[in-house]
């Protein structure tokens, strides 16, 4: 093939949709995967695409538009790869999460609706009776007032979703480098002429290309130049166990009934998907989940659902990334995105902290980086 006109490290959802933002553009992208696509934190992740609703707890209405904006995109590019999952969420009397919080939340989001111009696509939050959900999940029922239920999107295949976005984007052949490494970037003149990578074979390639993206989540530290701010992992995981679940809904439980972090379960491949878990993994190359990781997994689960035995069922998978984090705890996952081209002319960093906006954020990159070639495809 031709040189490429850009290089893009890392095969997750801000790397293959770089990449489609960029042949958008009429540049030709090439891909660098260290190991296969989806891989990474993008294929492990709980599949969600949110739509916003819980930022109007806090009322940021920017991240709301946002998450609507982004969640419009997936329904609009690859309808049949995402589908709408029905969510529920335990209420309990004196606690923030309760009925009355929440159908504010919702008849604010109708309004905003209505006044924004954002399409409902899905079906609009409702508020369900306590004996309703008490009937259908073992969740506990002391001061249970209701259920909040809403709907967002979930991938059922994250792989078919990313190589669907990469054909689209032209990277496909020779175009697409899995078990690739990036090692260091041709600068010549301050200016990026290429990158050297390794294969799986050992051999060392230099792709020439006078522009470089880095994509790659908690790894793209070492591509940091300058003043700019760190960043450190965290390790993220998810559990397949081998038990149905009752319903075909996802349902949001905590430790505390009514406030603390959620996990989330929901059916998948005949068991119960649940998640998130976070560990503090700083310093961390790989995801490496424990047996003590796993069992204080269980024990989250086992507090959130008393009696249920959800939590001691065998493990069938663990799906486990790395996302980046301010200081590598996993209490304090960063939340601002990072668009930076300090360095050489040519280098590109971009650090997105949610799947759900991975596109959006792309385009902005892309538009940001290719000025010129943004208005020629306007």
């Amino acid at each position: 093939m031709n040189d490429p006109d850009v290089v893009i490290v890392g095969g997750g959802m801000q790397g293959a949709t770089m990449a489609l933002a960029a042949a958008r553009m009429g540049l030709r992208p090439l891909v660098v995967e260290r190991h296969r696509i989806a891989s990474g934190a993008t294929g492990n992740s709980y599949g969600f695409i949110h739509g916003g609703l819980r930022y109007l707890q806090t009322m940021d209405l920017r991240r709301w538009r946002r998450s609507r904006r982004a969640q419009s995109w997936f329904l609009d590019n690859y309808p049949g790869l995402v589908r709408p999952l029905a969510c529920v969420m335990p209420l309990y009397r004196g606690r923030m999460r309760s009925p009355a919080a929440f159908r504010l939340a919702a008849a604010m989001e109708a309004w905003l609706v209505r006044t924004t111009g954002c399409a409902q696509a899905l079906p609009a939050p409702d508020v369900l009776a306590a004996d309703e959900v008490s009937a259908d999940y073992p969740i506990p029922r002391h001061h249970l007032t209701g259920a909040a239920l809403w709907h967002d999107l979930v991938v059922p295949d994250m792989q078919a979703l990313m190589l669907a976005i990469l054909s689209d984007a032209g990277v496909t052949g020779p175009a697409l480098m899995e078990q690739t490494e990036a090692h260091d970037l041709v600068v010549r003149d301050n200016r990026v002429a290429g990158l050297r990578v390794g294969r799986a074979d050992g051999a060392i390639e230099e792709i020439a290309t006078p522009n470089v993206v880095i994509c790659a989540g908690s790894w793209s530290g070492r591509w940091q130049h300058g003043r700019e701010a760190t960043s450190a992992a965290t390790l993220a995981f998810n559990l397949l166990l081998d038990v149905p679940f009752p319903t075909d809904a996802a349902l949001a439980v905590s430790e505390l009934p009514g406030r603390g972090r959620s996990y989330f379960l929901r059916p998948h491949e005949g068991g119960t998907l649940a998640g998130t878990f976070y560990c503090p993994a700083s310093g961390a190359r790989e995801p490496d989940v424990g047996a003590e990781d796993i069992e204080a997994f269980r024990g989250a689960l086992a507090r959130a659902l008393p009696g249920s035995g959800i939590a001691d069922a065998p493990v069938r998978a663990v799906m486990a990334g790395l996302l980046p984090d301010r200081d590598g705890t996993g209490r304090s996952l960063s939340t601002s995105d990072i668009v930076s081209t300090a360095g050489p002319a040519g280098l590109c960093r971009i650090l997105g902290t949610k799947l759900t906006t991975a596109p959006l954020l792309s385009f902005e990159a892309a538009h940001k980086f290719w000025p010129t070639e943004a208005r020629r495809a306007a």
